[in-house]
């Protein structure tokens, strides 16, 4: 360790994480209204992990301050922490350097830590900006405790930094946390969960946080980034997930959403989570947000999953034609598409379809039968992003070996709800034809009679009516860009 750390010329044994200010990723973009910020489970996470190891942790959430600059400046001068951990996107990449130089500036020769899928895709070049000391590529739960314990960071798998040569010093993580149940339960005491509110639009109640039962996804679609967890799926038991839960409770959470990747990857480990908590009686509710597969349910298990307080799940369904389904590697059709939506309405489930313009092979008639497709199917919401081949995935690799990836600039740019006129350059298509249709989209699914009908019905069960309303007004759908 260094002599000024020895010296106590920082917080002896405290670390702050922090989050950078996601409010501008959306700031420009017409779909804002629907976007909500929650805390970071990363950080909870870890924090607990930084509790195990005798450490001190503070969670700065820049996204919730008033003056974000100015918070910062304040935390660090008041907690003079021995590490500073960021966590960031692309998107957010740029402010996570700017935390970073900061930080240096007001205390000097303080160790600045980073982590998440954009750095540990491209590891090297984070390191190149001198801000970063260590960059935690991959799952960092195992190597941030060896960290903290003291071990030598160049005999640590899954860090990366440069030596006083400069040259790049990394060992790949040889694994992946093989026993999720080890992971402690995600330290959400270090937030004011009162802070964070998410509309009715994504929640039924609140607080609400982030749950994480598994990780990894074992299938193969080509704009996915599996640097951080890998493509073998790795699950915490029922009753660990339960466990969890209970421990959550009891700090008033209300209501959970599901981060996995692949919830349902193991239908029958699904089953029995519902199971448990219709067992103990467990009163909350919950939703899979962040998407399931539509070849991983069953009418049984989404029954079972609305029993057990799940009120609504998202499907990845990316494109309304098969043949771009097929070369993106999703491994799904539009039949089992129409079915899983069905069964999820019949068994009470809201469903939320994402939804994605300007594939390799897209053209205007594939967007048009996306469109067309999204509008016959009975989905309660839907969003159209536009793609963004995110370092670390397949198509970002195959995009920069054909030469259609622009030098990356400001990654600001990597931003999925607008046309990434300065990322890459399309294969075959205008960016403003791309952009023209994400906006058909909107208009023809939002617009469209059965929709209409479809929500004020839902407005009028759920007591929704007059934020449905405000909420739809303050929607651009014409907005030029």
């Amino acid at each position: 360790m260094d002599q000024e750390l020895k010296n106590n010329k920082f917080g002896g044994n405290t670390v702050l994480f922090v989050m950078p200010d996601e409010r501008l990723v959306y700031e420009n973009v017409n779909v804002r209204v629907g976007a909500f910020h929650m805390p970071s489970l990363a950080l909870a996470i870890l924090s607990a992990i930084a509790k195990r190891n005798n450490y001190t942790p503070t969670i700065l959430d820049l996204g919730i301050q008033k003056d974000p600059a100015a918070s910062l400046k304040d935390t660090l001068l008041k907690l003079k922490p021995e590490y500073i951990g960021i966590t960031c996107t692309s998107a957010t990449y740029g402010q996570a350097i700017q935390i970073a130089n900061i930080s240096k500036e007001i205390l000097q020769g303080i160790k600045v830590l980073v982590g998440g899928t954009h750095v540990s895709s491209l590891i090297e070049e984070t390191l190149r900006n001198k801000c970063f000391d260590y960059v935690f590529a991959g799952e960092a739960d195992l190597s941030f405790a060896e960290f903290l314990r003291g071990t030598d960071p160049g005999a640590i798998d899954g860090i990366a930094f440069l030596d006083v040569e400069g040259r790049l010093r990394f060992r790949r993580n040889k694994d992946f946390l093989k026993n999720m149940d080890d992971l402690p339960p995600p330290d959400y005491t270090l937030y004011d969960l009162s802070e964070y509110r998410v509309s009715s639009l994504h929640a039924k109640n609140n607080p609400v946080v982030w749950l994480e039962t598994s990780r990894g996804c074992p299938f193969n679609c080509q704009i996915c980034n599996k640097v951080v967890h890998g493509q073998t799926f790795r699950p915490k038991s029922a009753l660990k997930v339960i466990s969890d839960i209970e421990y959550l409770l009891k700090l008033g959470v209300q209501e959970f959403h599901i981060t996995d990747d692949g919830f349902t990857s193991d239908v029958r480990r699904a089953e029995e989570i519902c199971d448990l908590i219709i067992e103990k009686k467990l009163k909350f509710t919950w939703a899979c947000v962040n998407g399931i597969r539509v070849d991983r349910v069953n009418e049984g298990l989404l029954k079972k999953m609305r029993q057990a307080g799940c009120y609504s799940i998202s499907f990845g369904i990316e494109s309304g034609n098969q043949k771009v389904l097929d070369n993106l590697g999703k491994g799904i059709t539009l039949e089992q598409i129409r079915s899983s939506v069905g069964m999820a309405k019949a068994a009470g489930l809201e469903v939320f379809g994402f939804f994605i313009f300007g594939f390799e092979d897209d053209t205007e008639e594939t967007m048009r039968d996306t469109i067309n497709f999204a509008k016959s199917l009975p989905l309660d919401l839907a969003k159209a992003s536009i793609m963004m081949p995110f370092p670390g995935s397949p198509l970002y690799e195959k995009y920069n070996k054909e030469g259609l990836i622009y030098p990356a600039g400001d990654y600001r740019n990597f931003n999925t709800y607008m046309a990434p006129h300065k990322v890459y350059r399309h294969p075959s298509l205008n960016w403003s034809v791309v952009e023209a249709y994400q906006a058909k989209f909107y208009r023809s699914f939002y617009f469209s009679p059965g929709y209409i009908l479809r929500r004020l019905e839902h407005a009028i069960r759920n007591k929704t009516i007059f934020n449905d309303i405000k909420l739809a007004l303050k929607m651009e759908w014409f907005r030029k860009k």
